[in-house]
């Protein structure tokens, strides 16, 4: 009976030993678990709290970018107003001289199908109405105020203006502040061609100094420098006492001429 007991007892004992050894295993699996999604949260957290980081990174960038281009534009509206104040201080809008118009009292242009068998040939120039051309100069000009700096319209004004009076004296101007209006809205493309026209068509121009000194500046914004500095080069031999060449001869130490 004696050598039984033992027996009886290890085998009863047996499956509390496996029931214990059973619930250790599960605990410390739960518990390896609870450390994993432990992780998985703090990984989280962090993950969340990079793309907040991000985000806002974002936003600051986005509000740097706005900022540089109100700055970029301030400073091109600031450098347009200068521009303006000095060329008033020239002949920013020379007045046209006033040609003789066509009236219907004894004038030998006048055609009456009875009085006169002479037709106006197919090519004769139409009279131009200097006042007209005038107001629609101003029109135009003032579309480039502080008041207003409707950049874009006066870019269309300016160039209806070209092509309704090509040869009028006010052509060299209106080509001037037609480039102008392209420098101010960035259409720097635009704006170098016209800049180039204005000295290539008007070369006796009051505005070309002014023309070359911003043909220069958009050379080197461009990265075409050694264009830039032929253009400011010139503005210091050709026109030394121009307004442009003081400009001209700052911009061209800064770039190395």
């Amino acid at each position: 009976m004696k050598r039984f007991v033992p027996g009886l007892l290890l085998v009863a004992l047996l499956p509390a030993a496996s029931t214990a050894a059973d619930r250790l295993t599960t605990e410390q699996r739960l518990e390896t678990m609870e450390r994993r999604v432990g992780k998985i949260t703090d990984l989280t957290l962090r993950l969340d709290a990079v793309q907040r980081e991000n985000r806002q990174l974002r936003g600051d960038i986005e509000t740097l970018q706005y900022q540089i281009e109100q700055l970029k534009r301030k400073q091109r509206d600031i450098y347009l107003d200068i521009d303006q104040r000095l060329s008033s201080m020239g002949n920013a809008a020379p007045v046209a001289p006033a040609s003789a118009p066509v009236t219907s009292g004894g004038s030998a242009t006048q055609v009456t199908p009875r009085s006169t068998p002479e037709t106006p040939k197919p090519d004769a120039p139409v009279a131009v109405d200097p006042q007209q051309m005038q107001t629609d100069y101003k029109a135009a000009y003032a579309l480039l105020s502080p008041g207003q700096r409707r950049y874009a319209d006066a870019a269309k004004a300016f160039t209806a203006f070209l092509e309704k009076y090509p040869d009028s004296t006010l052509a060299p101007n209106a080509q001037y502040w037609l480039a102008e209006a392209y420098y101010v809205s960035q259409k720097n493309k635009q704006a170098l061609a016209a800049f180039r026209k204005v000295v290539a068509e008007h070369p006796s121009s009051p505005k070309v100094p002014g023309a070359l000194y911003k043909i220069g500046r958009l050379e080197h914004v461009g990265g075409n420098d050694e264009a830039a500095r032929k253009a400011l080069r010139r503005v210091l031999k050709e026109y030394p006492s121009a307004p442009a060449a003081g400009l001209a001869k700052e911009l061209l130490a800064k770039i190395g001429g």
